[in-house]
């Protein structure tokens, strides 16, 4: 139940309109803040009438100070949905163009050597006998299912016990980040791993019941900041160094190191890449495979060797650069 207010004349319509993004199934987390602040600034400029306008949404869409591109981008596209949606109720609305956004990212891929001292680190934890609190004991199952899986931390740490059908080696994932439902089978040396963590969760002394696979001794749920706080120091433990704040490495890499070990691994077993990635984007939850092909290049970049295998069965995903003329370099 949101207890957030709001004072201005689309009051009515900003309400409805999250009940029903969220009646569709979608989460809408902390979208609310974004609709304070849009409700604040119709009602500073003391609109009187329902339907956005030009000179209202283009002052929403002014860049604000230290705003990220991705940051406005959402912002932008919030407006855009929500003028949508009043003109479905039939008042007329300005549609704000969307700005281009290009990502300078470039996921950081584990080698298969700090994975495993990701893994040897994580083993090596060790908590005080009376700290309930603690993440220590979880952790070595956790990291290896992310990598094992190329699951989301979030996805991870929303994982009920009756979700994980080890007879049948796959988990169920319920409301994902794209609105779905999706499963996802799982390894022999995975199964292990979770039987393990199973059998020690289950002398867990915990004061609060809950069915969550991942939870404290204490039976308190595990939180995506405590995790990171933790990956760091098994980073430090397993002298892979960090770049500082928003550079990485992050946990999220290891879904990234995931998939793009996946593929390598296709490629050398001599499977058709080109097939391969939709059963890769499914997998991994992505809505279209338009998603996942950069994984593609991300593996050759890694793995030298199988470039020629690929470009024998996928030519068309690393194409030549024409060679200039003499009259295009004049």
């Amino acid at each position: 139940m949101s207890t957030i207010n709001y004072y201005s004349v689309y009051k009515p319509f900003i309400e409805e309109f999250v009940t029903l993004k969220r009646n569709l199934g979608y989460k809408y987390i902390n979208i609310e803040y974004a609709f304070m602040q849009l409700d604040r600034l119709a009602y500073d400029r003391e609109e009187t009438s329902i339907g956005i306008s030009k000179e209202l949404c283009e002052q929403w869409c002014i860049r604000r100070p230290n705003e990220s591109d991705k940051t406005r981008y959402n912002r932008i596209q919030i407006m855009r949905q929500f003028s949508s949606f009043l003109m479905t109720l039939n008042y007329q609305s300005y549609l704000p163009a969307l700005p281009k956004v290009k990502s300078t990212h470039t996921p950081y891929i584990y080698t298969k050597e700090e994975i495993a001292a990701i893994f040897t680190t994580s083993d090596q934890l060790s908590a005080k006998t009376t700290c309930y609190n603690s993440m220590v004991l979880i952790l070595p199952a956790l990291f290896r299912l992310l990598y094992g899986t190329g699951l989301r931390i979030g996805e991870a740490l929303a994982l009920s016990c009756k979700d994980v059908h080890l007879d049948e080696k796959y988990i169920v994932l319920r409301d994902t980040k794209n609105g779905t439902d999706r499963m996802v089978p799982f390894s022999d040396s995975l199964t292990q791993v979770i039987v393990e963590y199973l059998d020690c969760r289950k002398r867990f002394p915990m004061v609060r019941k809950t069915d969550l696979l991942f939870v404290h001794p204490n039976g308190d749920c595990c939180y995506n900041h405590r995790t990171y706080q933790w990956f760091r120091k098994i980073l430090h433990g397993a002298g892979i160094p960090h770049k500082g704040k928003h550079q990485g490495p992050h946990i999220h890499d290891l879904r990234h190191t995931f998939s793009v070990h996946s593929l390598a691994k296709m490629a050398e077993d001599g499977l058709d890449l080109y097939y391969s990635l939709p059963v890769l984007s499914t997998y991994l939850g992505h809505k279209s495979i338009a998603s996942t092909d950069g994984y593609v290049r991300l593996t050759a970049d890694m793995y030298p060797s199988i470039i020629a295998k690929v470009n024998n069965m996928c030519p068309y995903l690393f194409p030549e650069t024409p060679k200039q003329t003499s009259h295009e370099n004049s």
